[in-house]
């Protein structure tokens, strides 16, 4: 497996993880959502029980004070409540602790007489939930009040009904979420690939782009504020591609023109000798003028495949501290006779350290110089100086009373092979 297809497996599809994310928070919403209205229901069903049991104690302290010793209307009462109300169980007790009035065990609280007792000595007229050994969940509430002599009620109803709403509604509720989570799915989807379709439409464009179309910009149509930054950088890469291109074109231009003058020369010694007999010394020349172009051609080479080496990435330089006054006073050493010859006062002056590497400075120096001399008639002057600005740069500075460069030529004097 490739660089690039470990790179996709990693990053795997941006719908697919928008998707994911859209559809993880909608389900998260919903659960959350409907625990907080659970969470309501059940405490909504627990006032209105405790609403119901307050009532029921309520009626049974009426009926004691309207008829305070009359047990017998007590009992009714409380027949009638378990009858009207079932799972209601109701029990009054006296001062002393004696059973006045029970409801009748039914099928909702068989079994459950002697567990009420310990649910009761833990309830309050607050009402809590207790769990019967059969496992039933009934709600229980105890008062205590004076009428006379001291009462107490106790008070319980079975929760079936209101468990049964509640799984009820936990059903639904988990329902409600697997569809949501599906609903989720295909809208996040939908809506990721939507978004996404202005990257596609940009990577259609990008795709169509080759080395005869880097004038086009991607960054002239309209794009949604997240891509503009991306389409504009992409411009200023084409703008690049495309000066490197133009370059490279001048530059093959260059060379071509460079390799033809010495071939074409070349070549028309190598036919006048050939044309007819020569004498020896003619033969000499023809083949001295030869040795010349091939220093020419050689030279051409050699800076060729220097340009190619020092463009490496992996190209380490000998980078190391220099003292600018020996490395310049070493260049304008080596063409003194040069300036000598053509009557042009050669300087060098100024000082500073800079960390370079010393072949390669001195390769450039020399081409500066050298370009200088050319240039300047004789009586002339060139100076080469090192000097430190204000930020703590060195710079260096090659001038000459020469007839200078056009401001037209100036941006292309650093293009490899550009001759004025």
């Amino acid at each position: 497996m490739s660089v690039t297809e470990v790179a996709t497996a990693r990053e795997g599809s941006i719908a697919a993880r928008l998707t994911a994310w859209y559809a993880l928070l909608s389900v998260v919403l919903i659960a959350f959502s409907g625990s907080i209205l659970y969470w309501v229901a059940v405490n909504h069903l627990r006032q209105e029980d405790d609403k119901l049991l307050t009532a029921k104690i309520s009626e049974l302290r009426a009926v004691l004070l309207l008829h305070r010793n009359d047990y017998a209307a007590l009992r009714e009462e409380v027949e009638q409540e378990a009858t009207s109300f079932r799972g209601i169980h109701l029990r009054v007790l006296n001062a002393q602790g004696d059973i006045i009035a029970e409801s009748p065990v039914s099928s909702t609280t068989a079994g459950d007489d002697t567990p009420f007792a310990t649910a009761w000595l833990q309830a309050d007229e607050r009402g809590r939930d207790w769990v019967a050994g059969n496992g039933k969940t009934y709600r229980v509430m105890s008062s205590n009040f004076e009428i006379g002599s001291r009462y107490t009620v106790h008070a319980a109803m079975s929760l079936l009904k209101d468990e049964q709403f509640l799984a009820a509604y936990r059903s639904t509720l988990l329902l409600a979420v697997a569809f949501a989570l599906l609903v989720a799915i295909a809208t996040g989807y939908f809506i990721a690939r939507r978004g996404l379709q202005p990257a596609s439409r940009l990577a259609v464009i990008v795709d169509g782009l080759g080395a005869g179309h880097l004038h086009r910009r991607v960054g002239d149509e309209a794009w949604p504020s997240e891509l503009r930054p991306l389409a504009t950088n992409f411009d200023h890469l084409l703008a690049r591609l495309e000066d490197s291109f133009a370059r490279i074109s001048r530059f093959s231009a260059d060379i071509a023109h460079e390799l033809r003058t010495p071939l074409h020369i070349l070549r028309g010694e190598a036919e006048i000798a050939l044309s007819r007999g020569r004498s020896r010394e003619d033969y000499r020349a023809c083949i001295e003028s030869a040795v010349d172009e091939y220093d020419r051609l050689s030279r051409l080479v050699d800076g060729l495949l220097f340009l190619a080496s020092t463009e490496q990435p992996d190209k380490q330089l000998e980078k190391r501290s220099l003292d600018l006054t020996q490395e310049i006073d070493a260049v304008c050493a080596l063409y003194q006779a040069m300036a000598d010859e053509l009557s042009i006062t050669l300087l060098a002056g100024g000082c500073g350290q800079l960390v370079a590497d010393s072949s390669l400075l001195r390769r450039a120096l020399g081409n500066l110089v050298a370009n200088a001399l050319r240039h300047t008639p004789s009586g002339g002057r060139v100076v080469v100086e090192a000097k430190t600005t204000p930020n703590h740069a060195v710079e260096i500075v090659v001038s000459d009373t020469g007839c200078g460069i056009a401001p037209e030529y100036m941006p292309r004097i650093f293009d490899r092979f550009y001759r004025v």
